[in-house]
């Protein structure tokens, strides 16, 4: 099955009304499958497909008209996976082999799930060659380093204008194990990635809209609320992961029966959200750089 499609990395969404420092991003909800991967993969297109954050990018698409500001990924994690650091390599995916200082051994790559991801969920391999070195410096050119650009753009300018930024992490996840079973789980790298208010208050809108909601088990947050997630530099970064089956038909892969009401929960969320970063929140110092101080 061949879809052809141009090598788009991001779509970027401004605020169609008045502008606030809340960067949402959705990294792994790209749709856009090159089709010479096609033609390579081992697996169908519909396990590919099972890798996707799928429509993550739709639930939080009103999100422009809150003030946020939306930027989604266009490529599939599965080609690329921006929430990786450029260096998170399966070195025995390639022939010949990337030089050792490009590689970073990290537990995601030991699992599978590197920048070009060797395995989709369950184990299944994407590949049943190898590929060659040529297409980490392609793929990495195509997509990962767009898509930082723009996030470090993006976030500069909040910064400058207001100040400080957040930024929030849109993801989501298989059902969890019974003993850890939630609909939410918020990840801030154990607390260095933002002030302690931001999780709070999310937990708390979340809450009120009958969302269970955990910390950082078991996702803490992955590369990009840990790299860009600088609270002693005023910007703040929080992952949201939510729980497919709330909104996702698995077998087909088409939005559930709840997925019209899980698209209204967010855009409460980011009404709340919007309306608690417009009005209390922003309690600066003279200094940009001071931290961001809120009253919960």
């Amino acid at each position: 099955m061949k879809i052809p499609v141009p090598l788009t990395s991001f779509t970027v969404n401004k605020p169609r009304n008045t502008a606030i420092p809340l960067l949402v991003s959705s990294p792994h909800s790209g749709r856009n499958y090159p089709s010479d991967f096609l033609d390579s993969a081992s697996l169908s297109f519909h396990e590919l497909q099972q890798s996707e954050d799928r429509f993550v990018d739709r639930l939080f698409e009103k999100a422009p008209d809150f003030g946020a500001t939306l930027i989604c990924a266009e490529l599939p994690r599965v080609w690329c996976d921006v929430n990786r650091d450029w260096r998170e390599v399966d070195a025995e995916m390639f022939d010949p082999r990337p030089p050792d200082d490009e590689v970073l051994l990290t537990e995601k790559v030991k699992a599978g799930f590197g920048v070009i991801p060797r395995y989709v969920s369950q184990g299944r391999q994407v590949y049943g060659q190898r590929l060659h070195l040529s297409e980490i410096k392609d793929r990495i050119a195509a997509a990962w380093l767009p898509y930082h650009e723009a996030l470090t753009a993006l976030l500069s300018d909040m910064k400058a204008r207001f100040g400080y930024a957040i930024l929030l992490e849109a993801h989501s996840m298989p059902k969890l194990p019974y003993a850890r079973s939630c609909d939410v789980v918020l990840g801030d790298v154990h607390g260095r990635s933002c002030v302690p208010a931001l999780p709070d208050i999310i937990e708390n809108i979340l809450g009120s809209l009958g969302y269970s909601v955990r910390r950082n088990i078991p996702y803490a947050g992955g590369y990009i609320t840990q790299y860009y997630g600088r609270p002693e530099q005023n910007i703040h970064a929080v992952q949201l992961e939510i729980c497919r089956s709330l909104y996702l038909n698995a077998a087909t892969l088409k939005p559930g029966g709840g997925f019209e009401q899980t698209q209204q929960n967010i855009q409460s969320l980011l009404a709340a959200l919007a309306a608690w970063v417009g009005s209390e929140a922003p309690s600066q110092s003279s200094k940009q750089e001071a931290a961001l101080t809120v009253e919960v």
